[in-house]
């Protein structure tokens, strides 16, 4: 899956990622152009809506479309249409639209009874199947805050929730039949949270099954087999990165890619679609840092997870670095994995580290030091290792690069919030202000060989996106802070005098290295 709706990446790099979808026998990308960030796509019937600066147009798009098809990939549209829709509704002119509940900061959704809003959804809707030829199209419908405004609470209270929710997915569903297109839905609302709603859903949509948290399985299965029976068709839906993690796959991560490649690999039926690999929001990580992870989920979509287990890094090794297969690599790949971090926000099961903010202002500075230090992964040896192996490295150097410098982003994370911990000497604070400052301009080289050099993302918060979902704009937030201190000491005194001190860290303000 490729989230443009959350930051549009270069074409060349889309062209790159369907040939490396090709290479590995992936045979499909579902391409989410719009979300509550913006469009992704620049709709020509819409051209008022919330869109990306730098959204592809619709010749672009077809063109990458018909790419895709030459290499044997199809390219699945998503046009988000009841949550996740504030690409319609932050338009002041459609603020009438929003359906959500406004005591919920969260998600929001787009009224499915306002006969302008569903228009704009159908326009859409049109317009994305004309630029895509694929035979399916992905309405969204996850993760839904609505049932809040008048015209909403009046048709509920004539009917039911369920008939409103249902009659509106089944309007989309016909109409993307209309279009030629086979319609798919995201299956938390009506498999998991209202499960009242599906006997009411059109036999004829495909239910996307996303459960991200799920390492066993066995009850992926299950709910694939009662889909199923029920004369449903299915599709699967593990994530890379989603709501719990940092910037890079975590072991956890792998396991519920096999659970779900081992849930839907024996369901000999029809109905069963195979499996989408989700990954979101691309502010977090580095684009060309995850090529390990998209070769790993090929193996085991194909040939399950205890032979992706045994046989995915090393072929990946092999065919894209170029290098052979050995300890030193097996201890890379596996200390990587196991000690890839947690955003907090939604990581309270998590046991493993969790991901520190790059703390770029006064109050996430106290944050960070009234916080729990726990002991860090040692990213330092991580990093040694990846410098021995790199001399072995013949194709895909830059890749290489892209992928140590993930490991060394997270090094420097933990570094600095053990620096300031440890030591408010003018002397640290230049030290971090010089690596800060370093940091921020690697990661922003790198941002621009996948990445518009222009993007906003990188210059701006983005909507509803916070620290830890913008790498690079909060690195470069961080090195500007940082360098503040540097100037001005006593600032950081008046920061500690304000604030309370966490546990001392431990790694030593000078352990990290250069």
């Amino acid at each position: 899956m490729l989230d443009a709706a959350r930051l549009p990446e270069s074409i060349a790099f889309y062209r790159r990622f369907i040939d490396s979808c090709s290479d590995w026998g992936y045979n499909a990308i579902l391409f989410r152009l719009t979300d509550d960030q913006g469009c992704a796509l620049r709709f020509e019937s819409h051209p008022e809506l919330i869109t990306h600066a730098n959204a592809l147009s619709a010749k672009e798009a077809a063109e990458l479309a018909r790419y895709g098809q030459k290499r044997g990939v199809i390219l699945i549209p998503e046009v988000e249409s009841f949550g996740h829709t504030r690409f319609i509704t932050a338009v002041p002119r459609y603020a009438e639209f929003e359906d959500g509940d406004p005591a919920r900061k969260g998600f929001g959704g787009i009224c499915p009874v306002h006969p302008e809003a569903v228009q704009i959804v159908h326009d859409l809707y049109r317009e994305a199947s004309r630029v895509f030829p694929a035979p399916y199209f992905h309405g969204g419908c996850d993760e839904v805050n609505w049932g809040y405004s008048e015209r909403s609470r009046r048709a509920i209270a004539a009917t039911s929730r369920e008939q409103v929710w249902a009659a509106y997915v089944n309007s989309l569903a016909a109409l993307a039949r209309g279009l030629g297109k086979e319609f798919i839905l995201w299956g938390d609302v009506v498999v998991h949270k209202e499960p009242a709603i599906l006997p009411l859903v059109d036999k004829s949509a495909i239910v996307m099954d996303w459960q991200y948290y799920v390492t066993d399985p066995a009850p992926l299965h299950t709910t694939a087999q009662a889909l199923l029976q029920d004369g449903r068709r299915v599709m699967g839906a593990p994530a890379i990165i989603s709501c719990k993690w940092g910037p890079r796959c975590s072991e956890e991560q792998l396991r519920n890619i096999d659970a779900f490649a081992d849930a839907y690999g024996p369901l000999a039926n029809p109905g069963n679609l195979g499996v989408v690999i989700t990954n979101w929001t691309p502010t977090r990580y580095l684009a060309r840092s995850l090529w390990d992870t998209y070769a790993y989920g090929a193996m085991a979509l194909r040939h399950g997870g205890a032979d992706a287990r045994a046989r995915a890094f090393p072929e990946f090794v092999r065919k894209f670095y170029g290098s052979r297969w050995n300890a030193s690599w097996d201890d890379a790949f596996q200390a990587y994995y196991r000690m890839a971090p947690a955003r907090p926000n939604c990581a309270a099961r998590w046991k493993g580290p969790i991901l520190p903010t790059a703390w770029a202002s006064d109050s996430e500075l106290r944050a960070a030091l009234a916080a729990k230090s726990g002991i860090a992964p040692d990213f330092q040896q991580l990093r040694r290792r990846l410098g021995e192996l790199e001399s072995s490295v013949r194709r895909h150097t830059g890749d290489f690069s892209a992928f140590a410098l993930s490991a060394e982003y997270l090094e420097h994370l933990y570094w600095r919030d053990a620096a300031i911990r440890s030591n408010t000497q003018s002397a640290v604070l230049e030290t971090l202000a010089r690596r800060d400052a370093e940091m921020a301009a690697k990661l922003d080289a790198e941002w621009n060989v996948s990445r518009p050099p222009d993007s906003p993302g990188k210059s701006e918060p983005l909507p509803r996106l916070g620290p830890q979902d913008q790498l690079l704009f909060q690195m470069r937030q961080a090195a500007e802070y940082s360098g503040q201190l540097a100037r001005a000491p006593e600032r950081l005194r008046q920061v500690l005098a304000a604030g309370v001190r966490g546990e001392a860290g431990a790694i030593p303000a000078e352990g990290c290295g250069t």
